[in-house]
């Protein structure tokens, strides 16, 4: 990689690193401040609610943002005719997603008051959904800063509402009212920069263009819908087994995850345009992208999930206060290993995606869920919280089996060795620093134990390159 495009695609990164931590990020504070204001009952409402408009936003938009963002990267004078006519597809089956919505609703049979907390979100579905559309042509142009332009005012605002809100002492069903118009304001920022910066979209809709993408988009619609299902598999069914609170204590576990995941995210949407045409120029190519990303992923990834797996009690009484919320380190421990196997899983998803290779991903995805399903409903009935954590757990583990047999024969059988060793030795440094030093301020732990991680790391890279002139040349005197 050229020094030019080794700028833009970090550049491109802190954009939307920046703007999933504005996304998300403003989501954990809401979720710290329901905890704190309204507690664990409200807590499991409001994770619900979020879990079924996630699940309904990603059926909403039948697949499109991966398919537009491949093809747009590839011929971007096709920007306007697909942003249009998928901006117009998602319309059409944000309707039909609603109505499912609440078909489904009704059917589990939640309180009345848990019901219309859910129904209430799903109406910020269409505006959701038309915003994924506006983030895959972003994506697709490399311009990713626009997306954090549109995210950090309106994520701000949404914070700072969701406080006077909650210390105002206003119900739940109030925030989520508010949630409808910041995600109003979002795709009104979106639209705009679109229209100023990269096309000026005409209202010309061409219908068979329009059933063209549909049917191109189906695939990944199988592949997206499917694994949105999983992901939220274990909370809709705890929900039925436990009640609002047990999901209140699952989801509290599951957001100290978050900052791991939305890492991973950013990094995999800002290297996937280009993922997709290294595979034009020849599978070699992509698998060295591939083979760069697993070792930049498990170096950032490990020392994270160490971190928090040592850290739970501390991490979980800091950020909701204590009360029930304690209850939920057992689960966090077990569930805070599921990032490093989703580290692997999204490098062999991704190249898969990139090598046009999506049929095979749908099937993954397809026995991925039914290996949920079983191990959800077998757990979750027996074992409540702690089997919700470890179906999730297993269920990972088998994604990542599939995922890893079909991209198998482009990597040797020591390239995992190879690029993995340097972080699991310094995180096995950082790991005893941390068992030392247990129960020591959270801020000074965190920080020295980076530090120390960090440092091995870095000493073991230029043993690596042969000493400190080699790592120079190799690292910081990159060539065009």
């Amino acid at each position: 990689m050229t020094i030019n495009k080794i700028r833009r695609v970090t550049g491109n990164i802190i954009a939307l690193l920046t703007s999933d931590i504005a996304n998300r990020g403003s989501t954990f504070v809401l979720y710290a401040l329901v905890a704190r204001y309204l507690g664990a009952y409200e807590f499991g409402q409001l994770s619900l609610g979020i879990t079924f408009f996630y699940m309904f936003q990603i059926l909403a938009a039948v697949g499109l943002k991966t398919l537009i963002t491949r093809e747009v990267a590839k011929d971007k004078t096709k920007t306007e005719q697909y942003f249009v006519n998928s901006s117009a597809v998602v319309v059409m089956s944000v309707s039909l997603s609603i109505i499912t919505l609440l078909l489904v609703i009704r059917l589990l049979d939640y309180a009345p008051d848990t019901t219309s907390i859910i129904f209430l979100m799903s109406l910020g579905l269409l505006p959701a959904s038309l915003s994924l559309i506006c983030e895959a042509v972003f994506e697709a142009w490399e311009k990713m800063h626009y997306i954090t332009y549109a995210m950090i005012p309106a994520n701000i605002a949404k914070v700072g509402l969701a406080f006077l809100l909650l210390a105002g002492g206003y119900p739940l069903i109030y925030l989520v009212i508010m949630l409808f118009f910041i995600r109003l304001i979002i795709l009104g920022i979106q639209w705009w920069l679109i229209s100023q910066k990269i096309t000026r979209p005409r209202p010309k809709i061409d219908l068979n263009f329009s059933l063209a993408l549909v049917k191109s988009s189906v695939t990944f619609f199988g592949i997206e819908g499917i694994s949105v299902i999983w992901a939220t598999l274990s909370i809709i069914v705890l929900s039925k087994f436990a009640n609002e609170t047990k999901v209140g204590l699952y989801s509290a576990a599951r957001q100290l995850t978050l900052p791991i995941a939305v890492m991973m995210r950013s990094i995999m949407a800002s290297v996937f345009p280009i993922m997709a045409r290294k595979f034009g120029t020849g599978i070699q190519s992509l698998n060295q992208v591939s083979e760069y990303l697993i070792q930049v992923m498990v170096s950032i990834i490990l020392p994270a999930v160490v971190g928090l797996y040592c850290l739970a009690d501390s991490a979980l009484l800091f950020v909701y206060g204590g009360g029930d919320f304690v209850e939920a380190s057992a689960v966090l421990r077990i569930m805070v290993w599921g990032p490093l196997f989703t580290a692997f899983i999204y490098v062999f998803g991704y190249t898969l995606l990139a090598s046009h290779r999506e049929k095979v991903t749908l099937r993954i995805v397809i026995i991925n869920l039914m290996v949920k399903l079983v191990c959800a409903f077998a757990l979750i009935s027996q074992f409540g919280l702690i089997g919700a954590a470890i179906a999730g757990l297993v269920s990972e583990a088998v994604n990542l089996v599939q995922h890893y047999i079909p991209v198998s024969g482009l990597f040797s059988k020591t390239t995992i060795g190879r690029l993995v060793w340097k972080p699991v030795v310094a995180v096995t440094a950082m790991t005893l620093f941390l068992a030392k030093f247990e129960g020591q301020g959270i801020f000074l732990t965190i920080v020295s134990a980076g530090i120390i991680y960090a440092s091995v790391l870095l000493a073991l890279t230029i043993w690596s390159s042969g000493g400190v002139y080699q790592f120079k040349a190799k690292y910081l005197h990159i060539q065009p």
